[in-house]
């Protein structure tokens, strides 16, 4: 090969190397907006508007080498169209490419009546594995190694075997009272109001967040799960619930679940693009109806599976919705079922008894109704109900109190109407969500070592360790032996548990295990050596009262 050839060549080689990984890109911020000629900004326009903080200067070429078996190659990567970087699975060397911003669509991704171009196709095969699933925190607050968090952990709990107890139950052969006379010194409380997690949603303040390029919504908080939703490089999303692990639960459009954080446009850099992306929409504002919300400029994602198919939907019942609406009210003309859709064929999730009350919620299409009654949500044919006006003032004369309701065929649990509307009559009950998340973080770490004397939920802990522990990553300062936690918070009976309880053990008049009631009659807990952290059956031998620290 001539010379020249061969220094031409390297040329273009240490060129290629150079814009791959020595070139700092800016991100091309585009308004999703009804004149997309007179929209698409480049990013360099965006940066001269809101003046961000000046790029840092190229590190110096390396000189080119071949990665070794096992390198991660993923610093190598390109950039895609929307100058995020590109992904790699972990260990393997990056291809350059990505999902970003490669192409134009026809337009149909759209939120309010305002049309607009995407930026790019996704690639059916893309399959990030990045490893995410670190917790972020310390070996005191640490994530599991053990299960998942899902509540499917509790569906076969542990079996323990008649003669093993928890460790430290031979601690008690050292006392010699008796459990009546302990429970007779302390105060259990019996009439506390039971704790209802209503089916409902309740409304919380927008956090605004835009996807750094085309993007997955997932069912779980793991890549390796389903996708409920896509979303296009600079959509709005809204963040209901940071989990603390790498992941943010959101909402956008009708598509509800999570994504990873690292792939957001999040805090003041958010607010600088959504500032400048409304500036550039208002100059077809007058194009647009009166009243049309300030999102509606903007791609929201779309949902890929119904809402009620996707278990993250109401994993978190919050909501940038304001879901009480004044419904309008009505009464059965006669006997009648509501239905779990727009059919007389479908399952019946409720009975109505003629007069009974019922709320219009949304109409269906012309004939079904969206309605609620009680706590019973469904679809009903406009026929079967009274809407007339001496019907309203009969309803306002006597009081809603004095009319029936439907009564309950399907639990909302099972109904998968619920959510047609996350509208109701009312808002739903104010149930105190660290309940739910100390024991999702507790489950998380079944599977995990029995270290007596430990306080580690990935290393070891006991039982009183694993409780004080948990409730520290929450603010909740526990002693530190189970029998002194057992007078920490309100004392009440076993059988009033809520999830995120203590439930205590007593032998001789002593107390000498803990445990977390999980709901549906089982616990979380560290309880042996050989048994290590499980989830089991309640047992109410030795169980002597419960506490409740959480309170709601």
């Amino acid at each position: 090969m001539k010379k020249r050839e061969l220094i031409r060549r390297w040329g273009i080689l240490f060129l290629s190397l150079a814009l791959i990984t020595g070139t700092v890109s800016v991100p091309s911020y585009t308004v999703h907006a009804g004149e997309a000629d007179s929209h698409n900004t480049s990013g360099e326009e965006y940066a001269q508007e809101v003046e961000p903080e000046p790029e840092p200067e190229p590190e110096p070429e390396p000189e080119p080498e071949t990665p070794s078996e096992g390198d991660d190659g993923g610093d190598n990567a390109g950039t895609g169209g929307g100058g995020s970087p590109a992904r790699s699975d972990d260990g393997e060397g990056g291809d350059g490419a990505n999902i970003g911003n490669s192409g134009t669509s026809d337009g149909g991704s759209t939120t309010g009546g305002a049309a607009g171009t995407t930026e790019g196709e996704f690639d059916s095969d893309y399959s990030d594995t990045s490893d995410s699933g670190s917790t972020g925190m310390t070996d005191a607050e640490e994530g599991s190694t053990g299960a998942t968090s899902e509540v499917a952990a509790l569906i076969e709990p542990v079996k323990v075997g008649e003669m093993d107890e928890p460790e430290g139950y031979k601690e008690a052969d050292k006392y010699n009272g008796t459990n009546e006379e302990l429970i007779a010194q302390q105060h259990i409380v019996t009439d506390l109001p039971e704790i209802r997690k209503d089916f409902r949603f309740t409304t919380v303040d927008k956090v605004y967040a835009f996807s750094a390029h085309d993007m997955y919504i997932y069912e779980e908080q793991s890549e390796d799960s389903d996708v409920v939703g896509t979303i296009a490089g600079n959509g709005i999303l809204y963040e209901l619930e940071n989990e603390d692990n790498g992941w943010i639960y959101v909402e956008s459009g009708k598509a509800r679940g999570f994504v990873l954080e690292e792939e957001l446009i999040r805090g003041d850099e958010a607010e600088r693009l959504l500032a400048y992306l409304e500036k550039r929409a208002a100059r077809i504002s007058a194009m647009l109806p009166e009243g049309v919300s300030r999102e509606s400029y903007f791609f929201t994602a779309q949902d890929t599976v119904p809402y009620y198919e996707n278990d993250a939907y109401a994993f978190r019942r919050i909501t940038t919705q304001e879901v009480v609406i004044d419904a309008e009210a009505a009464i059965a003309k006669s006997d009648a079922g509501i239905m779990e859709d727009t059919s007389d064929d479908a399952r019946t999730v409720g009975s109505l008894k003629e007069g009974d009350l019922v709320y219009v919620i949304e109409e269906a299409d012309d004939e079904w109704l969206f309605v609620e009654s009680g706590d019973v949500r469904g679809f009903i044919p406009s026929y079967e109900l009274d809407r007339s006006s001496s019907v309203q003032a009969q309803i306002e004369e006597e009081g809603e109190s004095s009319f029936g309701t439907a009564k309950e065929v399907i639990t909302p649990g099972e109904n998968r109407a619920i959510y047609y509307s996350l509208c109701s009559v009312r808002e739903g009950a104010r149930y105190n969500e660290i309940r739910e998340k100390i024991l999702e973080k507790a489950l998380a770490c079944v599977g995990n070592p029995y270290v007596w004397g430990g306080t580690s939920l990935t290393h070891g802990a006991d039982c009183s360790g694993f409780v004080q522990t948990l409730y520290g990553l929450f603010g909740y300062k526990l002693p530190r032996v189970a029998d002194a936690q057992s007078r920490v918070g309100t004392q009440i009976p076993v059988s009033d548990a809520a999830p995120g309880d203590l439930i205590f053990f007593a032998r001789n008049g002593y107390v000498y295990h803990v445990a977390m009631y999980a709901g549906d009659g089982k616990t979380v807990e560290a309880y042996s050596t050989q048994y290590g952290i499980i989830t089991k059956e309640l047992s109410e031998r030795n169980a002597v009262w419960a506490t409740r620290i959480i309170e709601d």
